[in-house]
């Protein structure tokens, strides 16, 4: 029952991302509460990873930047492996992770930028589009911001120790070893590099990794090379 169950969420999450209505539709989806509650601190903490910020970023680009973090965040849940660590992390949520994620990615991003949701589309015209409320839209986007501002200094204190140990996997999959530490810029208050901890047998033992060479899979925690990254050098 629970594959069969899983087999069509997926279909919908494929359906979803064939729509015009991409990345939208995922953003707007109606979730529950507690699956929001649940994927901002990770958000945030992708985010902060990413050097997703007004350096970094223009408003000119900013639909481009939405549409490719919200197809990376929903083809991880696509190409899930399905194993142990990730029902640990995400529990009865698993199944919300590209809506719910994707809607809280887009509003953490949109708040590093000083923007609202309001200023990048016309919910109204939106709100037409999906079928649903306007005024369901802007309280979405004020829940969600409110939560923003609650998580953000812890989530961020815990994006180091989370992330550490976890596994570096190839674009390929194949598995590289672990991740022994990170490395900050104190100037510009990024995260600028890693530290790759190499499994037995490749003839190496540690290598250091620009962020622009990663990629964070917020959904299974492991460290991918290689994704798109905004951190300016």
């Amino acid at each position: 029952m629970r594959k069969k169950k899983d087999k069509e969420e997926k279909e919908k999450v494929i359906a979803y991302l064939r729509s015009r209505l991409f990345p939208w539709n995922f953003v707007f989806e109606d979730v529950e509460a507690d699956a929001i509650e649940h994927f901002v601190p990770y958000a945030i903490q992708v985010c902060e990873g990413k050097g997703i910020n007004k350096k970094a970023i223009g408003g000119e680009v900013l639909k481009e930047v939405i549409t490719r973090e919200v197809r990376e965040a929903v083809n991880d849940y696509l190409f899930d492996t399905g194993d142990k660590e990730i029902m640990r992390m995400h529990g009865k949520f698993i199944t919300n992770y590209p809506f719910a994620f994707s809607q809280c990615l887009v509003y953490v991003i949109l708040d590093r930028l000083g923007l609202n949701m309001g200023e990048v589309l016309d919910l109204k015209a939106v709100s037409d589009l999906l079928g649903t409320d306007v005024e369901r839209l802007r309280d979405r986007g004020v829940f969600i911001n409110g939560l923003i501002i609650k998580n953000e200094k812890n989530a961020l204190k815990l994006f180091g120790k989370d992330i550490l140990d976890r596994k570096v996997i190839s674009v390929g999959g194949d598995y590289v070893g672990h991740l022994g530490d990170i490395i900050f810029d104190i100037d510009k208050g990024d995260v600028a590099g890693l530290i790759i901890n190499h499994r037995k047998g490749t003839g190496l033992e540690k290598s250091q990794v620009s962020m622009s060479d990663v990629r964070l899979n917020m959904y299974t925690k492991n460290i991918s090379l290689k994704h798109s990254n905004y951190n300016k050098k």
